[in-house]
Order: C-alpha cells, then sequence, then structure tokens
C-alpha cells in the first residue's frame, strides 16, 4: 500500500512540476527575469526541488523537461538574437538543465550524510546546483560560441572571460542565493505532505 501511494504521490508531483517548468518558460517574469543579455533564470528552483523531494533521477527528468521546453520557446518565440544560436543548441539548453538535477541530487544525498540538519543539506546543495547551471551554460557559451557571443554583446573578444566571470558573480549569485532560500522551504513542504500521507 506504502509502495502505492509512493508512487502516486512521484507522478503526481512529477506532473504538476513538469507543468510549472512549462509555464515559466512561455509566461514572462514567471521564469525568467528580463535583464539582458541573458535573463536571469528562477525555474532551476523548480529542478532543485524535485531532485530534493524524489531524488536525483527525477530531478534529472524535470532538468531534461526543461531544456527542451527551452529549446522549443527558441524555435517557436524566439525573444532575442540570442534564441537563434544560444538556445537552438541542445548543448546549451539540456545538458547543464540534466546537471542541475543531477547536481542537486547527489549533493543533497551527500550533505545529509555529513551533516545534522537536513535545511543544510538543502542549502548547500540548492547553491551548487544553482550555480551548476549558471557556470555550465556560460563556459559552454564561452567555448562553443565564444566570438560570436563577444560581437553581438559589442565586447572584445580578449575581454569575454571577464564579462562572464562578472554575469557568474552578479546574475549567478543572485540565483544560487534564491535557489537557497526558496527551494528548501518548498522541498521541505513537500516532503512533510510524503511522509504525512
Amino acid at each position: 500500500m506504502y509502495q502505492k501511494n509512493r508512487s502516486a504521490y512521484r507522478t503526481a508531483i512529477l506532473g504538476i512540476l513538469t507543468a510549472i517548468i512549462i509555464i515559466q518558460n512561455f509566461v514572462p517574469l514567471l521564469g525568467y527575469i528580463p535583464i539582458p543579455p541573458l535573463n536571469p533564470t528562477i525555474i532551476h528552483i523548480t529542478v532543485i526541488v524535485v531532485s530534493i523531494t524524489l531524488g536525483t533521477k527525477d530531478g534529472m527528468i524535470i532538468g531534461s523537461v526543461w531544456g527542451i521546453t527551452r529549446m522549443i520557446k527558441a524555435f517557436t518565440m524566439p525573444a532575442s538574437p540570442f534564441d537563434y544560436f544560444l538556445w537552438r543548441n541542445p548543448i546549451i539548453a539540456i545538458i547543464p538543465r540534466i546537471l542541475v538535477g543531477f547536481v542537486a541530487g547527489y549533493a543533497y544525498n551527500v550533505c545529509k550524510k555529513r551533516f545534522s540538519k537536513d535545511s543544510t543539506a538543502m542549502i548547500v546543495s540548492s547553491v551548487l546546483a544553482s550555480l551548476t547551471n549558471t557556470v555550465m551554460v556560460l563556459g559552454l557559451i564561452y567555448v562553443i560560441y565564444g566570438e560570436a557571443y563577444a560581437s553581438l554583446i559589442e565586447v572584445d573578444y580578449s575581454n569575454l572571460l571577464g564579462v562572464l566571470a562578472t554575469v557568474v558573480l552578479t546574475n549567478g549569485v543572485g540565483e544560487a542565493i534564491a535557489a537557497a532560500i526558496i527551494a528548501p522551504i518548498i522541498a521541505r513542504s513537500l516532503k512533510k505532505f510524503s511522509t504525512n500521507k
């Protein structure tokens, strides 16, 4: 009976959060904050919550949903020149998002054994997963599209690494702080619901 309830709970949470991911991608301000050139995101928080609540595998599934949905949006509703070459590339659009789910789930499992408080494990894993998204996306942009991207944002290619590092220290840190605050609150509530069913 418990296994059946657990399976139903998992399916319901996956379904609800998949719908939330899709809505966040397509509805302005719900998933991305319009601060060009890259638009900081809060969608990673949904992926982190799934990884902490349901496990690494489900987090990676939701992460892939995020990436695929972002690619679909780039093809069907391009909002900027960046959509035409950054977000239509599955290496940039999908792989970092799957890794968000992996890092969140893996780090949480490791941290649970090292910290006495579950909330500490959630905070650390949320920060690491959030920074994974930022660093991976920016790193892949630099490696794959460095010169084209530098030209698009009107920066000399020799200065691009410094510009991207600044984005990590501003947008990236802001996203990580948001994840560290919001993800544990939501995940804790979902975990309590799961154990009280």
